[in-house]
């Protein structure tokens, strides 16, 4: 063969690269009124793929009925382009269908069959059918609606059904960053595009099927066994309002859909594995998890704040929070419904149970919502767990980069992974001063490229004001905590030493007393004794080598005590935004910090004019604006699920099993050593809290939270099942966003409860008119 034999294109014919004409084809069974919305939204659209010639054929499979007859006469006699083909007898649905499809092979035109209980929208069909033409292999197209199985978006379930527009603009909210189609393992017969290569090679709908159900599963299968695909057009919507016509039958549509499934998969038994696949894929987890997206009642943007690793202490972090969700509460809950997730008891400690407009979500059902927000870095793999279950869109606020700055916080722990992870997959990441800003983006550049937003906490001094009686001048107080990167205890000491005659507090790693030092383990004291303390404080002492912000700082400036601090950059972005200070004595090095001490104990009062400072409304609004400008951007969907397969990628490394499928069972052990993950047999014999730790760390990966524990204990102390308690956390949005699955856990909850259960395939699949 020569050379140019190979470069020779093959001939087409200009009728095979033109887009064929195509038909809709509407099997009509009485309903006359949901006939007509059908019909009338058909040909109100029809205009729309003029270029494909459409052709309505409107198929009477009620020959009895009298008003289905009059309307389809009205309208045959409207248009040439109005096909009304009448069935002598009722004959089902397949058959219907067949009987158009066959006129469409004749014609060798494509086909939408088109369900007639649906509503045709703008670009329904346009896009649909742009969709189906992306790919010469593409043999079936459906369109995204509020009640299709698969098809569904936000995905179906259950409740009151929405009106049209209702399903349409849910639809639009969430499908606005998806692509513009994707594949999957069938599509759904309410309204799904056919093309003449399927009827030509393939034939028809099976009519052994009986009068529905499974049947254009099995075309599809069938096709595609040679390589047909289906599709789903993500930016067209029709609405569906699901089985009208079989249920003006005498058909026992439970028992009928069984058989014709049995049948399915006695033909192609690849169909459920093909299912399986993709339920997991992240692809529709994303999907899942997008339904957050939807605003609540009165329009507002669902926001929570994962509040699960709050304890019962007071601490910067917590303060932040707290002060963060009264200040949005107040200001921003016309346009944010706002919710903390946290147990019971953790938020009534903190007074959140007091805040108006600030609802709790119990951490093992927290439902979903548009964006979660953690108010600092993610230190272990659950925090991230626990934020990328609760909504599509993921914030972070990265207080600062001390643990991995400093030497023994950095080898503790393996958290380095996690704030790349972050960087490169967070909707988001805000900080609370450009100091954090800058040094958590040179040392993740990634964070660089990531929507962010920097602002100063705030530093208006009546934010920090306390009520209380005058000071009585009495302490030297060092602030800090036991990490060495504070300097509190070699400060507190230094100074004990040096003002023999002053009593000296130090906050730091022990509770102790020597001397003139009294000492304090930092983070277990009641917040009426740290104020107490800062009342009475002859002078207030920051030696701290790194901060994100100086929340001591600011409580010291607003009691008017006298401050010595270490010049670090938090704490000259602060004094910045302040005029006229005084009282305020920074020292560069510890030889320094006497003087600097000795100079502050005669200034007996700290002062500073704050008008151009901002308050914490005003922080927070800014923050629902950076929540608002997040959730507006265009890669929503993509990210999500880019985060979901790298998220799975991650852990999977971390149980050791890199191979193995996201639904394998791994071996570890959580952060506190509670909870070993195991086989079923070995999680049954357990009993109480025992058997929900090792719950908890072999379905979830993670030690159980408090509320989670106690609450499940209670379950089984009450007479709830292990299984039933298994399946609840496997079910959970953590556990449907992990995809973990417990082998033999539908036969032992069989077993217990001898019900039939729905297999995989109908809960995917279960409503088709």
């Amino acid at each position: 063969m020569s050379a140019s034999s190979f470069s020779t294109p093959m001939a087409t014919s200009a009728a095979d690269s033109a887009p064929r004409s195509i038909d809709l084809i509407v099997p009509i069974y009485r309903n006359a009124t949901l006939v007509a919305a059908c019909v009338d939204s058909l040909l109100a659209h029809a205009t729309e793929i003029a270029d494909r010639k459409p052709r309505l054929v409107l198929i009477n499979d009620s020959p009895d009925d009298a008003e289905i007859n009059v309307l389809l006469k009205r309208y045959a006699s409207t248009s040439s382009d109005i096909v009304v083909l009448r069935n002598e007898e009722n004959v089902g649905f397949v058959r219907s269908v067949n009987r158009g499809l066959a006129e469409a092979l004749r014609a060798k035109r494509d086909v939408v069959l088109i369900n007639s209980d649906t509503v045709t929208f703008e670009d329904t069909l346009a896009e649909l059918l742009k969709a189906a033409s992306a790919d010469p292999q593409i043999g079936f197209a459906c369109p995204r609606s509020n009640n299709a199985s698969i098809s569904s978006l936000p995905h179906f379930v259950g409740g009151v059904l929405p009106t049209p527009q209702q399903a349409r603009d849910n639809w639009a909210q969430i499908s606005r960053t998806m692509p513009a189609y994707h594949f999957a393992p069938t599509a759904v017969g309410f309204y799904m595009f056919i093309s003449y290569k399927v009827l030509a090679d393939h034939g028809f709908l099976r009519e052994d099927f009986g009068l529905g159900y499974e049947e254009e599963n099995e075309l599809v299968m069938r096709a595609g066994k040679v390589g047909m695909r289906a599709i789903i057009a993500n930016h067209s919507f029709a609405y569906h309002a699901g089985s009208a016509s079989f249920k003006l039958t005498d058909l026992d549509l439970s028992t009928h859909k069984h058989q014709n499934l049995k049948k399915l998969l006695e033909i192609h038994p690849e169909f459920l594995r093909l299912v399986g696949r993709y339920e997991s894929n992240p692809h529709f987890v994303a999907e899942r998890m997008m339904g957050g997206l939807l605003r609540d009642s009165s329009g507002r943007l669902k926001v929570a704040f994962d509040l699960t690793g709050m304890g019962k202490h007071h601490n910067g972090t917590n303060e932040q929070a707290i002060a963060v969700m009264r200040s949005l509460a107040k200001g921003q809950s016309h346009r944010i419904r706002l919710a903390g997730v946290a147990s019971a008891e953790s938020f009534r400690y903190h007074g959140l149970d007091k805040i108006e407009g600030l609802t709790r979500e119990e951490p093992g059902a927290p439902g979903l919502h548009a964006i979660a927000i953690r108010m600092a870095q993610p230190f272990d793999l659950h925090h991230i767990n626990v934020l990328e279950s609760l909504a599509p869109i993921n914030l972070y606020s990265m207080l600062d980069t001390i643990s991995e700055d400093c030497g023994p916080l950095a080898a503790e722990s393996d958290f380095l992974e996690l704030w790349d992870y972050v960087s490169h997959h967070a909707n988001g990441l805000f900080f609370n001063s450009s100091t954090s800003d800058r040094a958590f983006c040179i040392r993740h550049p990634a964070a660089i490229r990531q929507p962010r937003w920097s602002g100063l906490l705030p530093t208006r001094l009546s934010g920090y004001a306390k009520p209380g009686r005058a000071s009585a001048s009495s302490h030297i107080l060092v602030l800090g905590n036991h990490f060495a990167h504070k300097g509190s205890d070699t400060a507190a000491r230094t100074l004990a030493a040096s003002f023999p005659n002053i009593s000296v507090v130090g906050l730091g790693a022990e509770t102790a007393q020597r001397g003139n030092l009294t000492t304090y383990r930092a983070g277990l004291l009641e917040s009426e004794l740290v104020e107490r303390l800062f009342t009475d404080a002859s002078v207030v002492v920051l030696p701290s080598y790194a901060e994100g912000f100086g929340l001591g700082l600011m409580h010291a400036l607003a009691a008017g005590r006298p401050i010595v601090a270490r010049r670090i950059a938090a704490t000259e972005e602060i004094l910045a935004t302040l005029d006229d200070v005084e009282g305020v004595f920074l020292f560069d090095h510890n030889a320094d910090l006497v003087q600097a001490c000795g100079l502050a104990l005669h200034a007996g009062r700290s002062a500073a004019r704050d008008t151009r400072t901002h308050t914490w409304d005003d922080w927070t609004k800014d923050l629902a604006d950076f929540c608002f400008e997040v959730a507006a951007q265009d890669d929503v969907f993509d990210r999500l699920t880019a985060r979901i397969a790298a998220g799975n990628l991650m852990r999977r490394a971390r149980r050791g099993d890199a191979s193995a499928p996201a639904s394998a069972v791994a071996d570890v052990s959580s952060p506190t050593g509670h909870g070993i993950a195991l086989e079923l047999d070995e999680l049954i014999a357990l009993d109480g809290t025992e058997f929900v730790q090792h719950a908890y760390a072999t379905l979830l990966l993670r030690q159980a939270d408090q509320g989670g524990l106690d609450g499940y204990v209670a379950d089984l102390a009450s007479g709830v099942s292990k299984a039933k308690v298994l399946e609840t956390l496997s079910k959970s949005p953590e556990g449907r966003q992990r995809g973990v699955q417990l082998a033999g856990l539908d036969e032992l909850l069989t077993q217990e409860k001898p019900v039939k259960r729905a297999p995989l395939y109908r809960r995917l699949f279960g409503r088709r008119t």
